[in-house]
């Protein structure tokens, strides 16, 4: 008998989290572990599928095709939540399908029991929130796709109006040309050694006065590589 821990992570909860999602993990596989002992199994493999969309389900993901090809009668697979294993209750549905059939169990910590197990009956509330969480994540990330596209075509979504470009009626930006030949005198002046203040007093009027906060914010997205889509009011004035 193997028993495998499984989870997966998504673009967007990275985003959500940032830099916590490790410490995230690290606190769920404990949990997950400390439970396997408790029930009398020890864990053999851990899986783990990161940077996966909410909506690809189960049978989709790579790791997990992999390990269909392992799993054999009494195996166990333990996942610490449901939303770390399903993207639907449809998704859920079909997988436990599968085990049953062939013979594999399926633990899931936070519900504290045996999903394969028909006998077994999990607090409604739990999976009710489960899934409004899951629902919540996904529909963040459709949100993310539609502006990422929008994005890639050149579509503006909205802030302050980047420094150096005009919103077009059709949504896209298009460079103002007496703005983009201020940007390119500050850069000049940058390349030069020039502190940001003597940039400032330098390329300011008084129809168009740029503070020295502004020339940093200006540096700073052509550092980034200078699209205001990515930076959007990054640059205002």
């Amino acid at each position: 008998m193997a028993v495998y821990s499984y989870a997966r992570t998504s673009e967007v909860e990275a985003t959500e989290v940032g830099t916590q999602l490790e410490e995230l993990l690290e606190k769920e596989s404990l949990r997950l572990h400390t439970y396997a002992l408790r029930v009398g199994i020890r864990v053999n493999q851990n899986i783990v599928e990161q940077g996966l969309l909410w909506s690809v389900e189960l049978a989709d993901r790579p790791a997990w095709q992999n390990l269909l090809t392992k799993l054999e009668n009494g195996d166990i697979i333990i996942t610490c939540t449901m939303e770390r294993m399903f993207s639907s209750c449809e998704d859920m549905q079909n997988t436990l399908k599968l085990l049953r059939k062939r013979k594999v169990r399926l633990f899931v910590v936070d519900l504290e029991g045996e999903l394969t197990n028909a006998q077994f009956t999990p607090s409604f509330e739990k999976v009710l929130r489960v899934f409004h969480s899951l629902e919540r994540r996904r529909s963040t990330e459709r949100i993310k796709t539609v502006k990422q596209k929008q994005r890639s075509k050149g579509r503006f979504l909205g802030g302050s109006r980047p420094f150096g470009y005009l919103i077009h009626t059709n949504g896209r930006l298009i460079e103002n040309p007496m703005e983009q030949k201020v940007l390119k005198h500050i850069l000049k002046m940058n390349s030069q050694g020039k502190s940001l203040r003597a940039i400032s007093a330098e390329v300011s009027t008084p129809v168009m006065p740029i503070s020295f906060k502004t020339v940093q914010r200006l540096l700073k997205r052509h550092q980034l590589g200078g699209n205001p889509l990515e930076t959007g009011s990054m640059a205002e004035i």
